[in-house]
């Protein structure tokens, strides 16, 4: 089993899928490096920044077949291997020290301009760290959760830090306002993959997400305490930035570019103080572009396995889900074996129950490749009868920051053959008289 980040690129690289740049590069030149990267669906390995002293990653999530890799199976099972180990957590457990705290930096010593955080897309506010886990602690129960939050670089010691209103961790930090005290939390930059998936499930606020992070791993995760606030972080992630938020500090934030392809608009967020940072001897900074394959795949991943988990229990024969469809995870195309008419109208309505952010879904006969956006038009195009097989949920509840509102429509879409006439649908295949 893969340890950390770095077994994981040396999976990669032995696969040919990570590309090293060892030439001297400027920070600005990142995020064009990073779009090309995408293109190959490659993972890239950033080592010679001018004026940095660290290299970057990105795009460790770049295609599918890079988690079928670590999970041992094809892509169209991943969902269903990230279901299985999902629903096997393992607690994590406590070690001396780890590769994290090979160097600690306190007090003045602290200056995360020093990273080679970059700015990503034109009218960015500045440098944003994308890449980090965020680690905190209920204040009244003490369960631990893992989340993402973007935070724009504003000095040293100091950063934004943008908290969604329905997070686990916005009412960790409105209980710590009630007893009028920071919340302490820590951000991991260049986590282990399956770590980054963990936090990305949104399970109910009494699961540690660290017990599922095990599960996914298929051994516990082994962590150590910081030496500034009272958490507890993976041993073998590249660099751990502690501190806390403090009740009631807000500064403007943004504008900033998102996975949808918008900008956010300046708004007034939250401040990350930071009182340490410990680090390997050598750490890598991981960055993630907001809306990119890497994005959509770290998110989408957890919750296609979700909708697997739904529609099983309704004995539904689910074949492939993606919800890479588009460069978000709103919209999805589900493949199922049918086994009576009109089962994909209820599958429809468990998705889109089961997971609140799915605004377009097609269902489409398991012959169909779900993972070609080609051939989910195909279907749309041959087997799909409008005034039967197309649905909208009006005013239902959405994505929080899509433009026309929380509050929104979701359409679904039936584009499967009708039982009694699967033969007049049969699909054409090469003729090969030595094969089948």
């Amino acid at each position: 089993m893969i340890k950390d980040l770095r077994e994981y690129l040396a999976m990669l690289e032995g696969q040919g899928n990570l590309d090293r740049i060892e030439t001297p590069v400027g920070l600005s030149s990142i995020p064009s490096i990073m779009a090309a990267q995408e293109k190959k669906g490659k993972t890239v390995l950033i080592e010679n920044i001018e004026g940095y002293r660290y290299s970057v990653v990105n795009n460790i999530f770049g295609r599918r077949e890079f988690l079928a890799s670590v999970f041992g199976c094809s892509r169209e099972e991943v969902m269903r291997e990230f279901a299985d180990r999902y629903d096997h957590p393992i607690k994590p457990v406590m070690v001396d020290e780890g590769p994290v705290q090979e160097v600690v930096l306190t007090g003045d010593e602290v200056d995360v301009e020093r990273f080679p955080f970059i700015v990503h897309c034109a009218k960015d506010a500045g440098r944003y760290i994308t890449g980090g886990m965020v680690i905190a602690k209920d204040p009244e129960t003490g369960v631990r959760n893992l989340s993402f939050n973007r935070m724009q670089l504003k000095g040293p010691r100091k950063t934004g830090f943008r908290m969604s209103p329905t997070q686990d961790l916005e009412s960790y930090y409105r209980k710590a306002v009630a007893k009028n005290q920071p919340l302490e939390i820590a951000v991991l930059i260049g986590s282990h993959p399956l770590d980054l998936l963990a936090a990305a499930c949104g399970p109910a606020r009494d699961v540690d997400e660290l017990d599922i992070s095990g599960g996914l791993r298929r051994e516990p995760v082994e962590l150590v305490k910081c030496r500034t606030v009272d958490l507890e972080v993976p041993a073998y992630a590249e660099i751990v930035l502690e501190g806390q938020i403090n009740p009631g500090e807000l500064e403007d934030e943004g504008p900033f570019g998102d996975f949808m392809e918008f900008y956010i608009p300046v708004m007034k967020n939250h401040i990350f103080h930071i009182n340490a940072v410990t680090m390997r001897k050598d750490p890598m900074i991981q960055v993630i572009r907001a809306g990119s394959t890497d994005d959509v795949t770290l998110l989408g991943t957890p919750r296609e396995a979700q909708l697997y988990r739904v529609l099983r229990g309704n004995n539904v024969d689910v074949r492939a889900i993606n919800l890479m469809v588009c460069k978000n995870y709103l919209t999805g195309a589900i493949s199922i074996r049918k086994q009576i008419e009109n089962e994909a109208k209820n599958a429809l309505m468990a998705a889109f129950g089961s997971f609140k952010f799915l605004k377009n879904c097609v269902i489409v006969d398991h012959d169909v490749d779900v993972f070609d956006p080609a051939d989910i038009w195909w279907a749309l195009s041959t087997r799909l009868r409008a005034e039967r097989g197309v649905m909208v949920v009006p005013n239902a509840v959405g994505f929080g920051r899509d433009v026309h509102g929380i509050h929104t429509a979701k359409l679904g879409i039936d584009a499967t053959v009708p039982l009694d006439a699967w033969d007049e649908f049969e699909r054409v295949t090469i003729y090969n008289p030595d094969g089948e």
